[in-house]
C-alpha cells in the first residue's frame, strides 16, 4: 500500500500566562491508503490537538512549532503544515475531511442540512445547485437518513444526536476524500447508535477505500475497527503497532493499565482495576518518562530518562526503557 500521510515530529504548544503547555510533543506516525489508525488515551493527552494540528485549525494561543505532515495528493506530496492557506483550502473538505466530536456545535444551526451537505460539492466539485441537491440526497440515503429528500430543508435541531452524526459523516464523504479524521465520533451517543456509526464507517472505508484516523478514549471502538493503534500520554505517543499485537501483548505499562481497566464479562473482580494518580502538568514537563509517577514497573532511571519511541517487535514500537531492556535481554 502507498503511504497517504506521514507525520514526523509534530509539536504543538500553547502559550499561556503561566508558561508553555506542551500539548503535542514530537508525535510521528504514518497511515497507508485505506488504513484505519486509532489514536487513544485519556482526556487531555493531545489526541484532538494532533488532529486539529494536521488540519491547521489550531487557534491562538496555540501554534505548531515543529514537524512535517507529508500528504500524497495529485501525484505529488505536500506538507500540510507549510501549505499556503489557499492551497490548504483546496485539500480541506475535499481530500481530507474531519468529523468533529459534537455535531450540534459543528453543524451551522441556521443553515439547512441540505445546504450544508451540498456546499462542499459546489465549492470543490463545481456542481450546480440541482446536481449538488441530488448528490446530497444520495449521500444522506447512504448514511441511513430516512426520507432524505424531504429532510433537506430541515435544520440540525430537528435531528437526533445519532442522525446529526450521520449528517456529519455525509458532509465528510461528499467529495470522496482520501482521508477522514473522526474525533470522538461516538462520544455523545448511546451504545446502540455507537455500534451503528462504527459499522457505517467500516462500510464506507470498504466501499470507497478511504483511510480513517479514529480518535477516541474507547479501546472497544479501536478493537472493532482499527488496523493500527497509537497510544498517547502527556502529548506523546508511548506505544504504537497493529491492533492485534498491542491488545495481545501490550509493552508500555500505561497501555497495559488501560486494557486492565476494561471490565470483563467472563468474571467479576471484587474491585475494578484503576490507574492511580493523575496525568502530569503539561506546563512543566517532567525530565524523565511522563508516566513514571503512576507506573508500577518504574525504576530509578525512569525519573531522568525520556525514552524515545523505538521498535520492540516487528511493527510494534514502545517508549519505555523497562520494556526495551526486557526485550533486549531476551533477544
Amino acid at each position: 500500500m502507498k503511504t497517504l500521510l506521514d507525520v514526523t515530529h509534530l509539536t504543538t504548544q500553547f502559550q499561556v500566562d503561566e508558561g508553555i503547555i506542551h500539548a503535542v510533543d514530537q508525535v510521528s506516525f504514518a497511515i497507508q491508503e485505506g488504513e484505519v489508525l486509532g489514536i487513544v488515551g485519556e482526556s487531555g493527552c493531545g489526541k484532538s490537538v494532533t488532529a486539529l494540528s494536521l488540519m491547521r485549525l489550531i487557534a491562538e494561543p496555540g501554534r505548531i512549532v515543529a514537524g512535517t505532515a507529508q500528504f500524497a495528493t495529485d501525484n505529488k506530496v505536500v506538507d500540510l503544515l507549510t501549505l499556503s492557506q489557499s492551497a490548504l483550502a483546496q485539500i480541506r473538505g475535499n481530500e481530507i475531511a474531519m468529523i468533529f466530536q459534537d455535531p450540534m456545535t459543528s453543524l451551522n444551526p441556521v443553515l439547512t442540512i441540505g445546504y450544508q451537505v451540498a456546499e462542499p460539492l459546489k465549492l470543490h466539485r463545481g456542481l450546480s445547485d440541482r446536481a449538488a441537491r441530488e448528490q446530497a440526497i444520495q449521500l444522506l440515503e447512504r448514511v441511513g437518513i430516512p426520507d432524505a429528500a424531504n429532510r433537506l430543508g430541515d435544520y440540525p435541531h430537528q435531528f437526533s444526536g445519532g442522525m446529526r452524526q450521520r449528517v456529519m459523516i455525509a458532509v465528510a464523504l461528499s467529495c470522496r476524500p482520501k482521508l477522514i479524521i473522526a474525533d470522538e465520533p461516538t462520544t455523545a451517543l448511546d451504545v446502540t447508535i455507537q455500534a451503528q456509526i462504527i459499522d457505517l464507517l467500516r462500510e464506507l472505508r470498504d466501499e470507497f477505500g478511504t483511510a480513517l484516523i479514529i480518535i477516541t478514549h474507547d479501546l472497544g471502538i479501536i478493537a472493532e475497527i482499527a488496523d493500527t493503534v497509537a497510544v498517547m500520554y502527556a502529548g506523546r505517543i508511548v506505544e504504537m503497532g497493529k491492533v492485534r499485537e498491542i491488545f495481545a501483548r501490550p509493552q508500555h505499562p500505561y497501555t497495559a493499565a488501560l486494557l486492565a481497566a476494561i471490565p470483563r464479562l467472563t468474571h467479576w473482580p471484587e474491585r475494578l482495576s484503576t490507574i492511580e494518580g493523575a496525568p502530569p502538568n503539561l506546563l512543566a514537563e517532567p525530565p524523565g518518562c511522563p508516566f513514571e509517577p503512576r507506573c508500577n514497573r518504574r525504576i530509578p532511571a525512569c525519573r531522568t530518562t525520556s525514552p524515545p519511541l523505538e521498535p520492540i517487535f516487528p511493527e510494534h514500537q514502545v517508549a519505555c526503557i523497562v520494556a526495551q531492556a526486557e526485550r533486549a535481554a531476551h533477544v
